[in-house]
């Protein structure tokens, strides 16, 4: 799929029929890392960051949004110069920084 169909398709996903359209986006060759950050804040990758999906019973979510933190933090999607902005404030940016959070979750594209 092209980068706009692929983008498209993710502002049209409704995130009650599960897991299936992300995962596609995500496994498409033409998936960055702007995309895959933006899929993980869509997801609920705060409740990643906080620590609190280990308290989650949700347990198709849990192994998605783990998985998807994995991908990102071990470099699986490239930076294509594509803008993302982190959706964190200045002080959750800080908080998460001092948790050692790796940057990639905090840091602008």
């Amino acid at each position: 799929m092209l980068y706009r169909e692929l983008q498209e398709k993710l502002r049209g996903y409704d995130w009650d029929d599960g897991f299936d359209t992300p995962r596609e986006i995500l496994d498409d060759p033409n998936c960055d890392l702007a995309l895959a950050l933006e899929i993980f804040y869509l997801g609920d990758g705060y409740a990643c960051l906080t620590g609190r999906v280990n308290e989650s019973g949700l347990t198709e979510w849990k192994e998605f949004i783990l998985s998807l933190y994995e991908r990102i933090l071990h470099g699986n999607y490239s930076n294509t110069g594509v803008h993302f902005q982190i959706p964190l404030n200045r002080v959750a940016r800080y908080k998460f920084r001092k948790q050692n959070i790796p940057s990639v979750f905090l840091d602008d594209l």
